[in-house]
């Protein structure tokens, strides 16, 4: 299972966070986590709390700081072909 830290670019702090939830998930859940299923962490780093979600892909555990404002892409109502009458 390969991990994948996408908290390395951010921050130091984002980086350490997403490198303790990583550890914390792998113990959890193994080598063979369920597919496409998200867990969140709350990891304190230097004092500092930093919610991480790990995403279980098919060969992958990707970890992503959640830092700042999530884009809005993937909300279901944010469609434009959608009509409000």
């Amino acid at each position: 299972m390969k991990l994948i830290n996408r908290g390395s670019k951010q921050s130091p702090i984002a980086r350490q966070a997403c490198d303790a939830a990583l550890a914390e998930h792998v113990a959890r859940f193994g080598e063979f986590g369920r597919r496409a299923t998200v867990s969140t962490y709350t990891v304190q780093v230097e004092g500092a709390k930093v919610v991480v979600e790990v995403t279980n892909r098919r060969t992958s555990y990707v970890a992503t700081a959640m830092t700042g404002a999530r884009r809005l892409r993937a909300l279901p109502a944010s469609r434009s072909d959608k009509s409000l009458a």
